[in-house]
């Protein structure tokens, strides 16, 4: 009973705490994931096993109950001619927390979770260059799982988890309605909602040496078809607000598949090499259809504005991670990984909403053990390579309907992310 209070006090905490991070997809979750390259798809010990492989949770030494946070310092700019726009959302903790339980007497395990795996936020200055293209964006995911696996023999279990998903969105950015400075206004779109998915893991053990491991996790459609919408007129025509509704707009959580091997090295080391793939080519476009659709004094009040469709055209894409840890005695774990992560956004529609980029991630991390208590540390510097690109994203936000206005030159977009995870996990 006492358990049972504790799991959903802190489920309640971290709802009321979740934040969203500088970048859309947050494979990382624990200090321990962090600390080797997210490379623990096979090699997974402890109650994050409902997030990275749900196969995993017999392999779990006891019951536990593993929480923490992690901290993603986010330093990305948008350069052109000169001009610079950085992004001022700089800094976000995201908390989680993981339990399983063992049913004695039985092969199966239990687990829950609530993590944030999916979320972006970045800001641009209301009269930066980029307005057009993005002011505000951010997208909140909030997953909560629970999950069971079978051990069918000691060398193969299976697992799954249902995911209740509650999202928000939010989307400002400047709609160019004339002259620089003077015919202009704003556009603010607002809406929640919740979804459902599912996600399942293999982990297959044919001796003591190795470790195979692969997991699905399922496509989330989020469906925002009740938004709140505000326009702010120009300047020059009074500057007034005009509301309306909005429906229409989809974004997908894509699935997602993931495949790793352990090789234990020796009793005190080991090492696992992972593969990942996002089928990202789901998001082709972002619509949005106003209704009332408003007509702005900018305009001349007539013309109604019925809603906006931004091409995305996302693409496919794959990781690869690498991670290893070694024991130094019975209390002490070093960690070390690496990845390369590849962008799924085209060339042709980069937008400083979401300034992605191929990766690079060098990583590191500690663990300490007393008792019943574990403290892990990890730590992952994220280099995102430059990408210098031509198009009219910063004319128009991708909005063929806009007017474009000279801006010259191309594109630069440079990234840099740090973070930092710090979890406590219990055994009993």
């Amino acid at each position: 009973m006492k358990l049972s209070i504790l799991i959903v006090c802190l489920l309640l905490l971290l709802y009321r705490s979740t934040a969203y991070s500088g970048g859309f997809a947050i494979a990382e979750q624990t200090a321990v994931g962090v600390g080797m390259g997210n490379a623990i798809t096979a090699g997974v010990e402890d109650p994050s096993a409902v997030y990275i492989n749900p196969a995993a949770l017999p392999e779990i030494n006891g019951n536990q109950l593993l929480g923490g946070v992690n901290y993603i310092n986010t330093v990305s700019r948008v350069k052109n001619s000169g001009l610079k726009s950085k992004n001022i959302h700089d800094d976000d903790f995201l908390p989680n927390f993981f339990a399983n339980y063992r049913i004695p007497n039985t092969q199966l395990s239990l687990g829950i979770g609530t993590y944030t795996p999916f979320g972006l936020a970045t800001s641009y200055k209301e009269d930066a260059f980029t307005r057009f293209a993005a002011i505000r964006s951010e997208l909140r995911t909030l997953y909560v799982t629970p999950a069971v696996a079978w051990q069918a023999t000691p060398f193969l279990s299976v697992g799954g988890g249902i995911s209740f998903i509650h999202s928000s969105v939010l989307l400002s950015r400047g709609v160019f309605l004339g002259a620089i400075g003077v015919g202009e206004g704003r556009l603010r779109i607002t809406d929640t909602d919740d979804a459902y998915g599912y996600n399942l893991g293999i982990l297959l053990k044919p001796n003591d040496q190795f470790k195979f491991g692969i997991t699905y996790r399922s496509r989330v459609g989020l469906k925002y078809n009740d938004a709140n919408v505000k326009f702010t007129d120009a300047l020059a025509t009074g500057g007034t607000t005009t509301t309306a509704g909005a429906n229409g707009i989809n974004v997908p959580i894509p699935p997602v598949i993931n495949a790793g091997i352990q090789w234990q090295i020796s009793p005190k080391w080991a090492m696992e090499l992972d593969y990942n793939f996002t089928r990202w080519s789901e998001f082709e476009e972002l619509n949005a259809n106003f209704s009332p659709s408003p007509g702005l004094p900018a305009l001349g009040g007539l013309v109604p504005i019925n809603g906006i469709s931004l091409s995305q055209d996302w693409k496919d894409s794959s990781s690869v991670r690498l991670g290893t840890r070694y024991n130094v005695n019975n209390n002490v774990v070093i960690r070390a990984g690496m990845a390369l992560d590849e962008t799924p956004i085209p060339s042709r529609t980069l937008s400083p909403a979401i300034p992605g980029a191929d990766i690079l991630t060098l990583n590191g991390g500690v663990g300490y053990a007393w008792d019943n208590v574990n403290l892990d540390v990890g730590y992952m510097a994220i280099f995102y390579k430059t990408r210098k690109v031509s198009n009219d994203t910063l004319e128009t936000g991708n909005n063929a309907a806009a007017l474009p206005f000279p801006i010259g030159g191309r594109d630069t977009y440079e990234t840099f992310q740090n973070f930092v995870s710090v979890h406590l996990r219990y055994r009993f």
